[in-house]
């Protein structure tokens, strides 16, 4: 029921069909229904293969190392029995099949591409086989819209299991839901959705996108593009929360106490942030390790809210007009959070790279404390 349909794999649903499947077929370039004509392709006779697909899914499976919508995707194709799937096509461009019994005939793109993940490592290294054919060593992660997913779940290791050879199989395969635009499918053909030359041209910094994109990816269900939720994202989690925190943080570290960390006195309210800092950052790290990014990046915001939070509850800029003993407090309240904007730039920086880079240079940050994978406690001390 979807009139856009193409030749391949409908818009609509995702389902592979073959263009004589098509209720109303007609021709991109004249608009005419095409003629159907007998010509002879290689297929990948994948029934063979059916029995190693399911227990090499149903194994990921287990490991939850395929997300959800991958194995959803992939069980799709398998319980429906695997059927021999056609991998070459009458095409002008592509690449050539090597034989002469099909010459001019060229390899369907999802056959051929991802075993051009294997020749262009190839062709960039005469060591490819470190890479490729070291399962016991080499870990392959796999990211990708889930139209993808039955080309590289079912297709590809299917390809690579009938050589018989000991090749890198996909570990982790995590196919990712829509991203819409503005409630419609994205779609460069028609010009529908905000492109990398089109973004460039708006003049907005590409951390900006990287947020919002981030932290709207669509990692369990269909998420939607627009701009004014973009602004928002920017105006109300970039500036007023996180920008926010670390203004203030820096600004008093800079007016009030020179730019110097001074001697933390932590006391039980300051325990108790720290606390939670580092609750949200062991989230950080688990949703990291299950891919899950969009909800780490949630945790980078929730760490700069408590932080804003803190400073209003301790109110340094009141401290610092009171007695020594209250400018001792002002500085370990300043100090505590300035060592947080420092833990934020570096767990920012898998997302807003740009941002991260600025914030530690700000902060003059020594090199060995901008190590991502340090970060495991909100006062390392970072400064």
């Amino acid at each position: 029921d979807c009139e856009d349909a193409r030749g391949d794999q409908c818009d609509k649903c995702s389902k592979l069909i073959n263009p004589i499947e098509l209720k109303d077929p007609k021709c991109k370039v004249c608009s005419k229904s095409p003629e159907v004509k007998t010509s002879r392709h290689l297929f990948l006779d994948l029934p063979k293969l059916e029995e190693k697909i399911k227990n090499f899914t149903d194994e990921r499976a287990a490991k939850k190392t395929y997300n959800s919508t991958s194995v959803a995707i992939t069980n799709s194709w398998i319980n429906t029995g695997l059927k021999p799937r056609c991998i070459t096509r009458d095409l002008k461009w592509g690449t050539p099949v090597p034989h002469e019994d099909y010459k001019g005939k060229v390899f369907y793109v999802w056959f051929d591409a991802p075993i051009g993940y294997i020749s262009i490592t190839a062709n960039y290294m005469k060591e490819w086989e470190l890479w490729w054919k070291n399962p016991e060593n080499v870990t392959l992660h796999q990211f990708m819209a889930k139209d993808n997913v039955p080309f590289h779940s079912v297709i590809f290791p299917a390809s690579l299991m009938a050589t018989g050879e000991n090749w890198t199989m996909v570990e982790t395969l995590d196919g990712i839901d829509w991203l819409q635009y503005e409630g419609t499918k994205f779609s460069k053909s028609r010009g529908t959705g905000v492109f990398g030359d089109q973004a460039v041209e708006t003049g907005i910094p590409c951390d900006i996108f990287r947020c919002y994109l981030l932290l709207n990816r669509p990692e369990t269900s269909d998420t939607n593009f627009a701009w004014d939720t973009l602004a928002q994202t920017n105006n109300n989690i970039l500036l007023n929360n996180l920008g926010n925190f670390v203004l203030r943080a820096l600004t008093f570290c800079k007016t009030s106490f020179g730019s110097r960390i001074e001697k933390i006195n932590l006391n039980a309210d300051d325990e108790h942030f720290i606390a939670l800092v580092n609750g949200h950052l062991a989230s950080y790290y688990k949703n990291f390790d299950e891919r899950m990014m969009s909800r780490a990046f949630e945790c980078v915001f929730a760490i700069s809210k408590i932080g804003n939070q803190y400073l209003q509850y301790n109110a340094p800029w009141v401290l610092t007009k009171g007695s020594d003993a209250d400018k001792a407090r002002a500085g370990s309240v300043i100090s505590v959070a300035t060592n947080v904007a420092a833990l934020l730039s570096v767990i920012i920086s898998p997302f807003m790279p740009t941002m991260s880079k600025v914030l530690q240079e700000q902060l003059n940050m020594p090199e060995e404390k901008k190590l991502f994978t340090d970060c495991d406690s909100a006062l390392i001390p970072l400064l």
